[in-house]
């Protein structure tokens, strides 16, 4: 009977055991699941963020720096330019392309002396896989533009020539930023009544593009709200009109720059006029509006309350077109290496002077 009742013992404990080492292997996968969860959240809240689009460096070694030439025939004086290019924006999306259509433009050496491939120093990236950070791809698009450099020798005319090799990617991007304001239909309202939001000042950061809206300035009347958007060259490029051909970026006028265009901007599905547009726009929707010092704005009103008669939280879409430029430079240095003396020895006159003349049959003394 006493074993009984041990054996009995034992048998619980057991199953106590068990069922702790159950509870416990649950909570584990629950709290993994919970990390993997709030892993892919915060995925999709960093897609747009950061100040930066197309990004580019050379690649080590290519060019090298330092390059000997012969001029010679036979000589290969050709070396590799390689630049690595990375989207670290967040354009384009999956549904508006693979890459920004733009192209890369080699400069800053004596065309005379480098020759770029075909003379032709650029490339279109619109076609390599430059795509923008999304949840599929949380690092964005990255990829390589080869150029093959080939120096003329026998232009070079000094010991060494020592050019600075300049990469300007010039671009079209695209900003897309999306608060949520505060919609108040009656903000002179001497009822006292439990408001669920209240009309102020938005900071925001970035949004995953070099030209960022910083800040949105609301204010409520009687029949519209007005809102105040600030935006900023955020990139450290240069931002400008839309330009035509595959070197139009490098000769931009003054009037070119510091240019945006606003696509769009919604209060719910509702589209707002803005102001000021500059270059004679009329529809204000949409317009290129300037940038000083690096800085601008835009005011926008809505009017169209519907049958709201309380304050309410909506969502603000702001859509901004634009082309970018940005660089990366290498210095390099091209060394003319000097070949070796040829001719046959009766080139050389001889520097001991013959004292006989073969002719004569007398000595003659030679002078020396």
């Amino acid at each position: 009977m006493r074993n009984l009742i041990k054996k009995r013992r034992q048998e619980k404990i057991f199953f106590h055991r068990k069922l702790f080492l159950v509870a416990m292997l649950f909570l584990l996968l629950s709290i993994s699941a919970c990390s993997k969860k709030k892993a892919v959240e915060k995925k999709l809240e960093d897609i747009r963020t950061g100040t930066q689009g197309i990004v580019m460096n050379f690649l080590p070694n290519a060019p090298p720096n330092k390059i000997h030439v012969e001029a010679s025939d036979t000589a290969d004086n050709s070396f590799d330019i390689i630049l690595e290019l990375r989207n670290k924006g967040a354009f384009p999306q999956p549904n508006e392309g693979r890459a920004p259509n733009g192209y890369v433009i080699l400069s800053g050496f004596d065309s005379n002396i480098i020759r770029i491939g075909d003379n032709k120093p650029y490339e279109n990236f619109d076609t390599k896989a430059l795509e923008g950070k999304s949840t599929i791809n949380p690092n964005g698009g990255l990829d390589l533009v080869i150029f093959k450099g080939f120096v003329t020798a026998e232009n070079v005319k000094v010991d060494k020539y020592e050019p600075t090799l300049l990469a300007t990617a010039c671009y079209q991007y695209r900003t897309v930023a999306g608060p949520s304001v505060c919609i108040d239909p009656d903000p002179y309202s001497t009822v006292n009544l439990k408001k669920v939001c209240q009309i102020q000042s938005i900071s925001l950061s970035n949004q995953g593009a070099p030209i960022a809206v910083t800040r949105i300035d609301e204010e409520a009347f009687a029949r519209k709200t007005q809102f105040k958007i600030t935006i900023k060259n955020a990139g450290g490029g240069d931002v400008f009109t839309r330009q035509q051909g595959d070197t139009k970026c490098l000769k931009l006028e003054r009037n070119d720059i510091d240019k945006v265009w606003v696509e769009e901007v919604r209060v719910g599905n509702k589209l707002l006029n803005c102001r000021p547009f500059i270059d004679g726009a009329t529809s204000g929707n949409d317009g290129y509006m300037r940038l000083i010092n690096g800085e601008g704005f835009i005011i926008c009103e809505f009017s169209d309350y519907g049958s709201a008669s309380t304050t309410y939280i909506t969502p603000m879409t702001i859509r901004l077109l634009y082309d970018y430029r940005n660089t990366a430079e290498k210095k390099i240095q091209i060394k003319k290496e000097i070949g070796g003396i040829s001719g046959s020895g009766t080139d050389v006159p001889s520097i001991v002077p013959s004292i006989y003349h073969e002719t004569s049959s007398e000595p003659e003394v030679g002078i020396y």
